[in-house]
């Protein structure tokens, strides 16, 4: 909180001379939109047709949880049309953020607004061969941020949902080129129709009906769309990064009970917990990406949302055999 309330400090002072007193957006170039992570900003370039008036936050390969705004971050949020965010546990600072931008102009959405979220308790309740239950007869979708799993976009339904919102929004703030927003939009999302028929094939037809991950879990979504059973040592993206002796033993019964060859890990994943139940199984690691941690020198060299998505569908369809 003290690092908050002199980051504040030093925006008002780095915002006085930009802005007068009217807080209104200072930028002349129409359009100004800023994205706190990769999946969002990838969505709307495709929506615009472009990355013109567009800047993503969280940029320098870190991911979004444990994300503090600098200064500067707060600045570029003051002079923004739309400010997107995710709107889970992860972004509890946006509120107060806003609060203080004094802007009354800017128009902010949390994109977990657009889809129906699962619980952490949910995705939990859904593993393989667990001891945990969760009543879904009347489940209301109705779940608060802290208690929700955030990373919606590892859905390629809820992006085609997340894409369509956003849209919208775009189109209410430049009614002008609505055509051409709506008409990106469409083409967009029947790429990603395409690739969701693929992962349910590929989930339908593989010859293994459950995925192991030795690692935190953020497939959640992913895996309820298709009817996938997982294991993971850690539901979502749990600050937890020791293992229990129970854990492994889990771990390592599963990858044996099922005659799995490979367990999987997170890119970045310093694969210590995989490399134990491999040792002791005979399997073998494969990594998949959950669109966290890309830099804007990946999306200099072309990494977006459907590509990292496509290439998980060839991990995933290797480890469903």
């Amino acid at each position: 909180m003290k690092r908050f309330s002199a980051v504040i400090c030093i925006i008002v002072l780095l915002t006085a001379g930009l802005c007068g007193c009217s807080g209104q957006p200072v930028s002349d170039d129409g359009l100004k939109i800023v994205c706190t992570t990769f999946p969002q900003y990838d969505f709307i370039k495709n929506i615009l047709g472009s990355d013109d008036n567009l800047s993503l936050l969280i940029s320098n390969g870190s991911d979004l949880h444990g994300f503090e705004p600098t200064a500067k971050d707060i600045v570029e949020i003051r002079t923004a049309s739309l400010f997107v965010y995710v709107g889970g546990a992860s972004d509890l600072w946006v509120e107060r953020t806003i609060v203080s931008t004094e802007n009354p102009n800017l128009k902010s959405v949390a994109i977990m607004d657009y889809v129906d979220t699962l619980s952490l308790e949910d995705i939990e309740s859904l593993e393989h061969g667990g001891h945990h239950t969760h009543d879904h007869s009347s489940h209301d979708h109705s779940h608060s941020p802290e208690d929700a799993d955030e990373h919606i976009w590892l859905s390629i339904r809820n992006a085609i949902k997340i894409t369509e919102g956003l849209c919208e929004e775009i189109c209410s703030l430049d009614p002008d080129n609505a055509s051409l927003y709506r008409s990106n939009t469409a083409a967009y999302i029947e790429k990603l129709t395409a690739l969701d028929k693929e992962y349910e094939s590929v989930f339908a037809n593989g010859s293994r009906d459950i995925l192991l991950f030795a690692d935190r879990f953020p497939f959640g979504y992913l895996t309820h769309d298709y009817g996938i059973s997982h294991i993971a040592a850690f539901t979502g993206c749990s600050s937890e990064s020791e293992v229990t002796a129970e854990t492994f033993a889990h771990l390592i019964e599963h990858t044996n009970e099922h005659k799995l060859p490979y367990v999987l890990i997170l890119e970045g994943s310093d694969g210590k917990t995989a490399r134990t139940v491999c040792e002791a199984t005979g399997a073998d690691v494969l990594t998949v990406d959950s669109c966290q941690t890309v830099s804007s020198d990946d999306i200099k060299n072309g990494t977006d949302y459907l590509g990292i998505m496509t290439n998980n569908l060839e991990i995933f369809k290797e480890a469903l055999g």
